[in-house]
């Protein structure tokens, strides 16, 4: 059971190295809430018509 924690720890560590060493260009926490406010917003509009 030790060993699996382990190889799980060394695992997320390797795969949290990884996502911060990404050089792909990165999505601001801002642009996120501003795409899913604009699809809030447009499902409200769609369910307001009859």
């Amino acid at each position: 059971m030790v060993a699996d924690v382990n190889s799980y720890d060394a695992w997320f560590c390797a795969q949290v190295q990884a996502a911060l060493e990404d050089a792909r260009s990165r999505t601001s926490q801002v642009q996120v809430m501003q795409a899913a406010q604009a699809l809030i917003d447009a499902k409200r509009q769609g369910q307001s018509k009859p």
